[in-house]
């Protein structure tokens, strides 16, 4: 397992959608030869991932066959409003208005707007942090062991 990005922080968008990258996720995606990632919004949140991920994922979907109305309508907001991003020298990337919009993340003219990153190891999130600081933690010991997965704290 890739852990690319194991750190997480709060940053802020200027108005126009622009959001510094932390340094040390433009030196795991430098390291691996890579100089964009995929962004998409996936229930609230927007996901950021590796290119072949990206691949990979767009050719399980592509390959169902007769997808549910439900399905449809994921992949019209996953994969049509998902973006291809590259940072700028200064480190910054650009999040397309339509993104933030389904993600709830809303910048105001002439303000910053706060959001937290969020290291998933090969992949990471961008929260408006607000909507981030309200989730409540449940107890998911259970789940996790019918996965086999015993965690010590």
């Amino acid at each position: 397992m890739q852990k690319l990005f194991c750190k997480s922080s709060q940053r802020s968008l200027d108005d126009k959608g622009r959001l510094m990258l932390p340094c040390s996720y433009r030196q795991a995606l430098e390291e691996q030869g890579l100089h964009s990632f995929w962004l998409t919004c996936l229930y609230g949140r927007l996901v950021a991932c590796l290119p072949a991920d990206w691949d990979v994922f767009m050719e399980k979907l592509n390959g169902i066959s007769t997808p549910s109305p439900a399905l449809v309508r994921f992949m019209a907001k996953t994969v049509g409003l998902a973006e291809e991003l590259t940072w700028t020298a200064q480190g910054r990337v650009r999040i397309p208005q339509p993104l933030l919009k389904e993600a709830g993340i809303v910048p105001q003219p002439g303000q910053k707007t706060e959001v937290m990153v969020v290291g998933m190891f090969s992949r990471f999130e961008i929260w408006d942090l607000e909507r981030f600081n309200a989730i409540d933690v449940e107890d998911v010991s259970q789940e996790l062991t019918a996965r086999g997965i015993d965690l010590v704290l």
